[in-house]
Parts: C-alpha cells; structure tokens; sequence
C-alpha cells in the first residue's frame, strides 16, 4: 500500500510500538493494544481475536463498547449473515467495510439493520495478523453513522502496526506455550510424588503451593488454613517423603 509520510504522525506510532512491545503477558496484550490504537485511530467500538496453532478461536474476544450480549448474538447467529468476514477474513491487507459492500443495497440486509445499527457499528475496518502465513488474530475497528469513516491513512497506520503485533503475538504465544508445558509437567511430577508417598488432598494441595514458591503465610491464606496447620502438614511430608526441609523436598521432586 502506497502512502505519503507526511500524512503518518510517527511520533504516535512509535509510541504505540514502543509501549505494546512492553507487554509480556498473553491476558493483557489484546485490551491493552486496542485501548492504544484508540489514541491513533479513534474508534467507536472494537474487537481483537486471537486464534490457536489450528486456527480455532483461542478465548473470548476482547471487545470496546460491543456487549456481551451482542457478541452472543454474533456467534450464534449474525456471523452466518456477516458478507465482510466471508470476504475478508484471513487476507493480508487492511480493508474498509466501504470497499467492500454497497452500502445503499447492504443497509436494507438483515444483519446490518438487526445487528451492525443496532449496536452503532456502521463504519468497520480492519486487519488479520499473521506470522508466517500462519493466522495469529484479527483486528476489527467500527465507527458509528454520526462519525466520519475511516481513512485510508488509518489503513496505512494498521498495515504498519500489523508487522509489530505479528512479531510481538507470536513471542506472547511461545512464551504461553512453554509456561503451559511447565505447568503441565510441573503437574505431572506432583501427581507423580502424591501417589507415590501416599499423600492426603490437603498435603497434595500445600505440595503444590510449596512448589509454585509460596511461603508458609501463603500457603496459609490460599488454603484459608491457620500457618500452624500449614506446617503440620509440611512436617508430615517431610517424614513421608524422608526429606528435612522445602529446598530437599522441591529438589526430589523435580528429580522424578
């Protein structure tokens, strides 16, 4: 896509780049991304999907002032109705909802008058992410009638946020990854170490805590036991387990 730089404010983009490349957690990075873009491209309402290594719908969306109950209604019915996803979903560009439909024939369908108005989401843009030809999200922008639609300055400044959001999503995803596979083994081990030393539900579950790094007060106000309950029950894993303290303990453990 061709643009003049002169119509780019890089000072915002860089900004955005600077403080969404921050983010390090997976939960945070979608909510924290749209309330950004807002500051370089106003919108009314947005959604962002992210999607797993198959291309399935990995969680909820994250969605500005698009209800619950609207996004219910989305994919229980409308999506079937919904002419712009069938034409743009999973494309490398950025597209305007004005470049794809006619809006004066598209204003009299169903999902546009019992969904899109109803919900003030008239103008829409938007971009999917990739890494890799692999599809990581999509981005949807929506404007209400009163507002102006989007420019084709605001698809210049989506197609360069994209090349970041790609790179950034995909270390999020293999950073989630390996911390599911920790935990996953991480379970396995205690599993493994609670049949073996025939431990009760209760030591099984201040087991856990112990080895997740929680200290005796922790442990205590996650299992909403007193402290000296709690290390009753660390002694009587010791002398299951015949270790001597929580370093020797941890250290058999992951030794399985």
């Amino acid at each position: 896509m061709s643009f003049n730089q002169k119509e780019i404010n890089w000072k915002l983009l860089f900004d955005f780049i600077y403080e969404t490349g921050k983010i390090v957690d997976l939960q945070f990075y979608s909510y924290n991304f749209l309330k950004k873009l807002n500051n370089i491209i106003p919108f009314y309402g947005a959604n962002f999907f992210l999607f797993d290594e198959n291309e399935d719908l990995l969680q909820d969306p994250i969605c500005f002032n698009i209800s619950k109950l609207a996004l219910n209604s989305y994919n229980d019915y409308y999506h079937k109705l919904d002419d712009i996803r069938k034409i743009a979903f999973n494309q490398v560009e950025p597209i305007r909802s004005t470049d794809l439909m006619n809006y004066k024939s598209w204003s009299k369908t169903e999902y546009f008058n019992d969904f899109l108005a109803k919900n003030n989401l008239y103008y829409s843009c938007g971009i999917d992410i990739h890494f890799e030809n692999k599809l990581l999200g999509t981005i949807s922008l929506f404007r209400s009638q009163k507002d102006n639609n989007f420019t084709l300055t605001d698809l210049i400044y989506l197609e360069l946020i994209s090349k970041q959001c790609s790179n950034h999503l995909h270390k999020l995803f293999t950073i989630e990854n390996l911390k599911n596979k920790k935990s996953k083994r991480k379970n396995s081990l205690l599993k493994i170490a609670a049949n073996r030393y025939n431990l009760t539900n209760r030591e099984r579950e201040v087991l856990k805590l112990l080895i997740e790094g929680k200290n005796n007060q922790e442990i205590a106000e996650n299992l909403f036991i007193s402290v000296n309950t709690i290390k009753k029950h660390l002694s009587n894993i010791f002398n299951k387990t015949e270790v001597n303290n929580r370093t020797e303990l941890t250290s058999m453990i992951f030794k399985f």
